[in-house]
């Protein structure tokens, strides 16, 4: 079905970059909570893994590339539940990938299948405890010991923070990135899950901008999708058509002011006793995604959303307290006092759109 997301300031369908769409590997499986229907809530991983919402709380997978995985079962809290009576199944989005069952080994299940080759992969866990099954659906990035590791650690699945100042929303598990110049050319990285790239050859689309259309083929050096409009020195509204595995005509629409037009200074130094204002662009992400603050003076931060609907529905800057809804298409002032120095983060309610406070 043709599909159509806008994710800009329109009356018509703005993108819950966000949302996700994932079809069940296999059958349909009982259906889960997701967090359309939840209240949005940080997704932190007590032991590791990765953890996703299900009907009795979460579940959170750690999976090795020696093929052994663990299941934790967690509440609303993400405390692990009791594991007794319990028994489950992972099913591995591979073909010719044997099931793995789990069984109850001390706090959590535990199961040992084939070694795996693949860096990611996308999995099926069932449980079922007291008659009562879950389901829930994980992208995994596999390392030698499971997910943390020593080495430096990947994005998280559906990580938005934009990798090259762009506007970041998704189709399933790609992610589109798109950056606009102000000599016309617009920019599209393609990435995973877990915002690796992924092959662009062969790859074409579309671009469009008042009237204009130009082809998006690969750079020379292949790093991301490439198409020219007319120069710009505005905001203007910009539409992608790129064809995807799970919709051969998706396409999707900004607002996108070209990255070297003159903009409107965000931040304004305080002077004694004064407040330090920042303004945040809300879309897909947060810009700027770093923000620098002085130690002691209260600040106040107006985040403006230009999307609607997604995780940014709401803002947590946990090392200040704040908690607070970010209602689409319209301005939300936040004001705190920066009492302590370092880096703090501030993300949306799921933890998928990230930025970073530097207080000095």
């Amino acid at each position: 079905m043709r599909k159509q997301i806008i994710a800009a300031v329109m009356a018509v369908g703005l993108v819950a970059a966000c949302s996700k769409k994932d079809a069940p590997v296999e059958a349909q499986a009982p259906a889960a909570k997701s967090h359309a229907t939840a209240q949005p809530h940080a997704h932190a991983a007590p032991h590791g893994g990765v953890v996703e919402s299900t009907s009795q709380g979460h579940l959170e997978l750690v999976a090795t590339r020696a093929g052994g995985y663990r299941v934790y079962l967690l509440d609303d809290a993400l405390a692990v539940r009791p594991v007794a009576g319990a028994s489950g199944t992972v099913k591995v989005a591979k073909g010719g990938h044997p099931d793995v069952k789990l069984a109850p080994a001390g706090d959590h299940l535990e199961g040992q299948g084939p070694e795996h080759s693949d860096d990611h992969l996308t999995l099926v866990v069932t449980v079922v405890r007291d008659g009562k099954p879950e389901v829930a659906r994980f992208s995994a990035h596999l390392e030698e010991h499971g997910h943390g590791g020593t080495s430096a650690a990947p994005m998280q699945a559906h990580d938005h923070t934009p990798l090259h100042g762009g506007i970041v929303a998704m189709s399933g598990d790609t992610h589109l990135e798109v950056l606009s110049l102000k000599s016309g050319e617009v920019r599209v990285w393609v990435t995973d899950a877990f915002r690796q790239p992924v092959p662009l050859a062969g790859k074409k689309g579309m671009v469009e901008a008042a009237g204009a259309t130009a082809s998006l083929v690969p750079g020379a050096a292949g790093e991301f999708l490439s198409g020219t409009l007319p120069p710009a020195d505005g905001e203007r509204e910009v539409t992608v058509r790129l064809p995807m595995p799970e919709d051969s005509e998706y396409f999707i629409g900004f607002l996108l002011t070209p990255v070297d037009a003159a903009k409107v200074p965000v931040a304004k130094a305080p002077a004694d006793g004064a407040v330090q204002e920042v303004t945040i662009t809300v879309q897909g992400g947060y810009q700027p995604s770093e923000v620098t603050l002085k130690q002691g003076v209260p600040a106040r931060l107006r985040f403006v959303r230009k999307d609607t609907g997604g995780c940014g529905d709401e803002l947590l800057i946990p090392d200040f307290g704040v908690r607070t809804p970010l209602p689409g298409l319209k301005e939300t002032v936040v004001d705190f006092v920066p009492d302590k120095s370092g880096t703090f983060a501030f993300t949306c309610g799921m933890q998928m759109m990230k930025g970073t406070l530097v207080v000095r």
